[in-house]
């Protein structure tokens, strides 16, 4: 005998109710955080905006920041406190997981990406946080694209951005220069080198200073030397102390290869102008020198130091060898 109940077996699927599939996927989708996996393993997603139809191609650079957060929460690296957008090419080839990641963003976007800590590892070795990391765990990227810029539109920024800082580092050593200026001279005794971005004064033997050459526009005071040693101390233009050969116990020593030691002195010192300026004083003088970060710690800066940062530097004790 038929089971005459069987036919009620076969149309189960159809009722089902909609809200209770809908219902399993969010919970799907709540369980992932959102999370999307490309084929070639990148675990990412939008928090704002949405990826690109396609690839922009050549020619255009990405103006970003980016904060990387540890398996543990801790920040690892976060580029969102610095004044300044990185700058990158655009990638054209999708050759691991944040590079296939910069591909899919454009203008105004931001996304969170999942990469496990041996890739990050291999990706980014040097840095000793990085290094550190316990293997075998996950760590997060939040990158936010503030702009993709053209090649013409980048070299605009570039030089805007350049312009910038230049009128900023030079505001803060035009201030301090006339809060610290000679009141019986003219200029409170500073003069400019504008093509090399730096005020001076230099104080003769006799303790005057020096108002009628100006130095640093004509050949180097030592030009006959190949080398010279001398005592220097360098400052934030705060007037933070930075260096001080005479408390290290040691007079520094800058060297020559050519004529102009702005062309051809050698690299010695981190700060630019340490390795130049003293050819440029005679035995016994004393210069002090407000110099721009591009005779300084540059665009890196150091501990103590931020990023194009303007200098007080004073060279004194120099002695040609």
């Amino acid at each position: 005998m038929k089971n005459r109940y069987l036919f009620t077996l076969k149309p189960m699927k159809k009722f089902i109710p909609k809200s209770i599939l809908i219902l399993s996927l969010l919970l799907l989708w709540g369980c992932n955080g959102g999370f999307k996996t490309t084929e070639k393993g990148l675990v990412y997603k939008f928090t704002q905006g949405e990826a690109l139809k396609k690839p922009l191609g050549p020619h255009h650079f990405m103006l970003l920041n980016h904060l990387l957060i540890g398996p543990n929460g801790d920040t690892l690296e976060n580029s969102f406190k610095s004044d300044t957008l990185e700058e990158l090419p655009y990638p054209l080839q999708p050759k691991n997981e944040l590079l296939e990641a910069l591909m899919m963003m454009g203008t105004g976007t931001e996304m969170e990406v999942k990469i496990s800590t041996d890739s990050l590892k291999l990706k980014i070795g040097g840095s000793p946080l990085i290094g550190l990391l316990e293997s075998g765990k996950e760590a997060r990227f939040v990158i936010r694209v503030d702009r993709v810029l053209s090649a013409e539109d980048y070299d605009a920024y570039r030089n805007q951005k350049f312009l910038n800082r230049i009128m900023a580092e030079n505001k803060l050593i035009d201030e301090y220069a006339a809060g610290n200026g000679v009141k019986e001279l003219a200029d409170g005794g500073w003069l400019l080198d504008s093509t090399k971005m730096i005020k001076y004064r230099i104080k003769r033997l006799n303790g005057l200073y020096d108002i009628e050459q100006r130095r640093l526009e004509n050949a180097p005071y030592l030009k006959s030397a190949k080398a010279v040693t001398f005592h220097c101390e360098v400052y934030n233009i705060d007037g933070t102390l930075l260096v001080n050969s005479s408390m290290e116990g040691r007079k520094y020593r800058a060297e020559k290869v050519g004529v102009d030691p702005f062309e051809s002195a050698l690299a010695i010192y981190d700060v630019k102008c340490l390795n130049i300026l003293p050819f440029y004083l005679g035995e016994g003088e004393e210069g002090e020198f407000l110099v721009t970060s591009a005779n300084g710690y540059g665009n890196k800066g150091r501990i103590g130091v931020p990023a194009y940062a303007p200098l007080r530097v004073v060279i004194k004790s120099v002695k040609p060898e």
